[in-house]
């Protein structure tokens, strides 16, 4: 029988990033202009001196990666060390990081958005996760660090070439200042699925087994 194969145990979105290809594998990062809409790729890129990668369209939303060791902290914002952060933009733009499913199977989910921003009352956005567009999760997050943490965890069946979008906005305020939001998000594969093809020639290899059985039963029944 073939199976899909596993092309990774684990697709870490922080540990994955890039900063130099989008797409990057099974993870692009973009913006929509509504919830759901049309996902654009950023396509700028900057490096600063303090470690911290950016991608963008023309300014903001952005997606922020610390690529350092070392906790950076800003006049605004804290990023530990490898974090991924989102941040939406002044129209209402979401940031998105996409997963990009290479192969069929059970996938375990797992997804943690935190507020990273503490300037100006801490961070307010809201957050999701769509499945080929369609919404698994919608949640806000309001204030810095643990307990402004929002987690969300299940198992999904994917075909070669779902997506899973993790979204940020600029929340209820309305307003996208102070919004970097942390994200932490990882598909396990649990199993593999085997390929349609596959199924049918297990399916006769079993009519086959039938029928064989079937026969010597009559022989006997004849001797």
């Amino acid at each position: 029988m073939a199976i899909a194969p596993v092309q990774a145990a684990t697709f870490d979105a922080a540990s994955d990033f890039s900063a130099t290809n989008n797409p990057n594998g099974v993870w692009s990062y973009g913006e929509s202009n509504t919830l759901g809409g049309a996902f654009n790729l950023y396509t700028n890129k900057f490096t600063d001196a303090t470690g911290l990668d950016t991608w963008f369209g023309n300014t903001l939303p952005v997606i922020i990666h610390n690529s350092t060791a070392s906790i950076f902290t800003d006049s605004c914002c804290q990023f530990l060390p490898g974090q991924l952060s989102l941040h939406p933009g002044p129209q209402g733009q979401y940031s998105i990081v996409r997963w990009t499913a290479p192969q069929s199977g059970l996938f375990s989910l797992a997804t943690t958005f935190i507020g990273t921003h503490y300037a100006g009352g801490g961070t307010s956005t809201d957050v999701h996760v769509f499945r080929n567009g369609t919404s698994l999760f919608n949640e806000l997050v309001n204030g810095f660090g643990n307990p402004s943490a929002k987690n969300f965890s299940t198992t999904l069946s994917i075909a070669t070439g779902d997506t899973i979008d993790f979204l940020v906005g600029f929340g209820s305020n309305g307003n996208y200042f102070a919004d970097n939001t942390g994200l932490s998000a990882t598909l396990t594969s649990v199993t593999s699925v085997p390929e349609p093809s596959s199924i049918l020639g297990l399916m006769s290899i079993g009519i086959l087994g039938i029928g064989t059985t079937l026969k010597r039963k009559s022989l006997t029944n004849l001797k």
